[in-house]
């Protein structure tokens, strides 16, 4: 079940150049993230920004210019789970902007509890394009945990 919603990019919204200003897409990204992961979760979830993986910047935005973000549960792991979430024109199907999204669950204490009791509904990505990005969540889930200084290894 994706989420999706729109942005009126309005002036306070551009930078010096007159462009939609990279922090605030950031900023949108983030929450629309946590909006698409919450959306699988029982009320009483509470989950943190753990990374951002894959942040791309296509193309540049004007004042006025419609965008519909779409986020999809893509991934579920122990303690985590993550979201895809693209940015695009509302009336043309010009991707401006995506990115897979990271998040932990906390427990009362602050430590990272098991996301599956949380769920609405189990998680098991069906779609081809689901499926890829599983793939990718994994893939980068490895290779983190190989790369020196990660789980205390020494460089």
């Amino acid at each position: 079940m994706p989420t999706e919603s729109m942005i009126l990019i309005r002036p306070e919204h551009l930078n010096h150049h007159g462009f939609l200003y990279g922090g605030r897409l950031l900023e949108w990204l983030d929450e629309h993230a946590y909006i698409g992961a919450m959306a699988h979760l029982k009320a009483e979830a509470n989950l943190v920004t753990k990374g951002i993986d894959r942040v791309e910047f296509r193309h540049q935005v004007r004042d006025g210019t419609l965008l519909r973000v779409r986020s999809t549960l893509v991934h579920v792991g122990h303690t985590s789970l993550t979201t895809y979430t693209s940015f695009e024109k509302a009336r043309d199907p010009l991707k401006i902007f995506r990115a897979l999204v990271t998040f932990v669950a906390l427990d009362e204490h602050g430590q990272p509890r098991p996301v599956e009791p949380l769920l609405l509904q189990p998680f098991s990505p069906s779609t081809d394009e689901e499926k890829r990005y599983w793939r990718e969540v994994e893939s980068a889930r490895s290779r983190r945990s190989a790369a020196p200084g990660a789980s205390g290894q020494k460089p």
